[in-house]
């Protein structure tokens, strides 16, 4: 590596941007349509990141799409949603940002070719707020799929199986380039105006997990292999400082003995959760951390999610699930009970309960406002 940086810059350009998952690429492809020479770098062998297992959507407020829906949102009822989901620790102005800017950021996938015309509520939001692609295609994959082609379209050079190993700075600490060790090229130096840091959390590195936040050590992850934190270290090496690097977000559903994560939205269009015995213990679309929490306090610290065929048919991912063997399938709610070793008699009553509110549109056990289906067709769980 010392060799590299002696040896000087192999090559000169306008901006490095280091992590080809989504944001990655749209920084890389914002500063080439702003006329900048851009290299877009990724460790793994292929491109994605993070972002490629996304299967929610993406939050956002005052959008066409929720206009057509006739669905009432605005910017302050986003930034209110999210300073109660975060337990008012988050930073104002940053939700703010987020907030003004989440209907922008949906024009801007549609003008990669991203359709988002979908829309769910997810856990802790007042309205159906998650754009999706329609027809029930996972957001992630879709999402990439576009900016891949993008990035070609605009000429981003991006390159694979290259890994940022140093960030380089002058005597006034300014950035001045990356060294990168690539798979076939060994190390060298790139000279750049400006360096983008995309590279994600660490998710994936046990080790950085164990160090920052002690009680999730050992837990199950969801995310990509290649969440492991690398920008972070970069960064502190350099002498940058860390904020809130102690916040992670424990997601609540996940597959059993498996990491694919389970998403929100399976909630969010109809499903309920239940405890070991067959008990409702919360209401489903409360925030991750919440419900997560709430989780970990039951029996076996785990936690079934209920629903019947008419989910199935709707969400196309649920069925995804299926096609990985990851349901259970029972024509009656005893059937189901006996397959996953809930107390038949309250899981029918739980069922009954449920199908009641649902029908009322008050939910007297737990005040969840949005319950778009009942559960009286042939049941499946996860």
């Amino acid at each position: 590596m010392q060799q590299a940086i002696a040896a000087g810059p192999k090559e000169q350009t306008d901006v490095i941007v280091i992590g080809a998952g989504s944001a990655g690429y749209n920084a890389a492809i914002t500063a080439k349509q702003a006329g900048a020479k851009v290299i877009l770098l990724e460790k793994a062998p292929f491109s994605g990141g993070n972002s490629m297992l996304a299967a929610g959507g993406m939050n956002a407020a005052g959008t066409a799409q929720q206009k057509a829906h006739h669905i009432n949102d605005s910017v302050q009822s986003f930034i209110n949603d999210a300073m109660k989901g975060g337990r008012y620790a988050n930073d104002p102005k940053l939700v703010e940002i987020l907030a003004k800017q989440s209907a922008d950021g949906i024009k801007w996938l549609e003008s990669m070719g991203v359709n988002m015309d979908d829309l769910k509520r997810s856990g802790g939001a007042s309205v159906d707020r998650t754009h999706r692609p329609h027809g029930g295609l996972s957001v992630g994959p879709t999402i990439i799929q576009h900016l891949r082609k993008a990035a070609d379209k605009f000429g981003v050079e991006t390159r694979l199986n290259s890994r940022a190993e140093k960030l380089v700075v002058d005597d006034n600490q300014q950035i001045v380039g990356v060294v990168v060790h690539g798979k076939h090229s060994g190390y060298y130096l790139l000279a750049a105006k400006s360096v983008v840091l995309s590279t994600g959390g660490y998710g994936y590195n046990k080790q950085m997990i164990a160090y920052y936040r002690p009680t999730f050590q050992g837990m199950t992850s969801s995310n990509n292999i290649t969440a492991t934190g690398d920008g972070i270290t970069l960064a502190k090496a350099i002498g940058a400082s860390m904020t809130d690097i102690d916040w992670i977000q424990a997601h609540p559903t996940i597959g059993v003995d498996s990491r694919i994560l389970i998403s929100e939205t399976v909630r969010g269009v109809g499903a309920i959760m239940v405890n070991q015995q067959g008990s409702r213990f919360i209401n489903e679309l409360t925030t991750r951390d919440r419900a997560s929490d709430a989780i970990l306090k039951q029996p076996g610290r785990f936690a079934w999610l209920v629903f019947d065929n008419q989910l199935y048919k709707k969400a196309k991912m649920v069925r995804g699930y299926d096609h990985l063997k990851m349901l259970k399938k029972a024509d009656s709610v005893a059937e189901l009970a006996k397959l996953t070793g809930m107390v038949p008699n309250t899981l029918e009553q739980t069922v009954s309960n449920y199908n009641s509110y649902q029908k009322s549109g008050d939910d007297q056990a737990f005040h969840r406002d949005n319950m778009p289906l009942n559960l009286t067709q042939p049941l499946i769980t996860r």
